[in-house]
């Protein structure tokens, strides 16, 4: 039996970015500095319709730079959609890309970058028993991630998830390569998302931030074999704990007008900050429960990956606090709730109200009955998110099946 010993080390990685009105129109000169003569840009028939991958292509454009706009991106996308965009781009000598949109456009952009540089089949790259389990060979064709929406985190992510709905499942791909190199923060961007996709994402920012905040340390972690063994989902440390924190208290302050009021810029360009980094601790420190639920719910329900996160997030955050009390009592603070000198496990249930009161306030679904989940669906939705270890592992007090069941028969209401 192999002895415990704790990991020693942590290794941060963050994408570069640029952030601000005005940031899409270096789209152009970002390319030219990465090489790229011939790009793709990712993104949905919905986000066409704006207008920005045309001011995109335009940018672009005037730098000598041939590019080409694919729009069949689907929104949680299929491992059929994905596959489109591969046959899209086969014989196009495509040398870079540039996703236009939410989580999905990124996401998507991720796996048409990989097969189509490195070959094989989707599958061969996810974990098994749904897939292969191989290894990325080497670096990706360079990818500019433009987030329209501020929630997915996607732009700093080394993963992306595809749903299989014929299983009814969702799987991920996850590995340093896919990150993309560069994401271009433009707050302008995020003005035409609708109240209900503003809602959606600022919360799955949010459990990013908070299940990046609450996961075990790195040092609970077991020492890898070699570095190449350390897990992307590292466990929390000093750092990622500044950009949790800093995203969990602009989410409590700019998420309400965001939604409320989609024209308010300084509300737009906080919640786009406050995304990124809650991307960013999430990727280094890790996931949880939410997360693990959220995709075996978003697998057959189909619902929004955000709302599930926020259908989940006060039962789980519920269960885990007495594996962390005081780190639960300053979300509570960070969210605006005053806690005065009251002890840290009063305060930590505190931060439950918070974000039951945000959801109700910003119009989320009021548990999973309202989205058509019954008793009887609950063994099977634990089921499906216990063999999500990758992320259940980082979850601060440990879970059985018996226990999720509780946590989702909890979530069949909010309020």
């Amino acid at each position: 039996m192999k002895v415990f010993e704790p990991d020693s080390v942590w290794d941060f990685r963050i994408v570069r970015a640029k952030f601000g009105v005005g940031a899409v129109e270096e789209t152009g000169y970002e390319l030219e500095r990465m090489g790229v003569r011939k790009a793709l840009i990712v993104t949905d028939e919905n986000m066409l319709k704006t207008g920005w991958p045309d001011v995109v292509k335009e940018v672009v454009e005037k730098r000598g730079i041939t590019i080409d706009i694919w729009s069949g991106v689907e929104p949680e996308p299929s491992k059929k959609s994905i596959e489109n965009g591969i046959e899209y781009v086969k014989g196009k000598d495509i040398d870079g890309f540039v996703a236009v949109g939410g989580g999905s456009a990124i996401d998507t952009m991720k796996v048409i970058n990989l097969i189509t540089t490195h070959g094989g089949e989707i599958l061969d790259y996810v974990a098994p028993p749904t897939g292969k389990g191989k290894k990325i060979p080497g670096p990706l064709k360079p990818m500019i991630a433009i987030p329209t929406t501020a929630g997915t985190g996607s732009e700093t992510s080394p993963v992306a998830v595809i749903s299989l709905p014929e299983r009814k499942i969702k799987v991920g791909i996850s590995h340093d390569y896919c990150r993309p190199n560069l994401a271009i923060l433009d707050p302008q961007l995020t003005v035409t998302m609708p109240p209900s996709v503003t809602a959606s994402t600022g919360i799955d920012a949010l459990s990013h931030a908070v299940e990046a905040y609450v996961t075990i340390k790195y040092d609970i972690k077991q020492k890898p074999t070699t570095p190449l063994d350390r897990p992307a989902y590292g466990g929390r440390t000093p750092l990622t704990d500044l950009f949790a924190e800093k995203a969990i208290e602009l989410i409590g302050l700019y998420l309400r007008r965001a939604v409320f009021k989609g024209t308010d810029l300084e509300a737009r360009s906080n919640m786009l900050l406050a995304s990124f980094l809650a991307g960013v601790a999430f990727t280094n420190a890790g996931l949880g429960a939410v997360h693990a639920l959220a995709m075996a719910l978003g697998g057959k329900f189909h619902v929004p990956h955000g709302t599930a996160c926020g259908l989940f997030l006060p039962a789980v955050m519920e269960y885990n606090i007495p594996a962390a009390p005081e780190r639960f009592a300053f979300i509570a603070h960070l969210l605006g709730e005053d806690i005065g000198d009251t002890t840290a496990l009063r305060a930590a249930y505190r931060s439950v109200d918070a974000v039951i009161q945000l959801e109700k306030d910003i119009g989320l679904p009021n548990g999973l009955e309202s989205i058509g989940v019954t008793e009887k669906d609950i063994p099977e939705i634990a089921a499906d998110a216990l063999k999500l270890q990758r992320l259940l592992i980082g979850n601060p007090r440990p879970v059985t099946q018996q226990d999720l069941e509780k946590i989702v028969k909890k979530s069949m209401r909010l309020w």
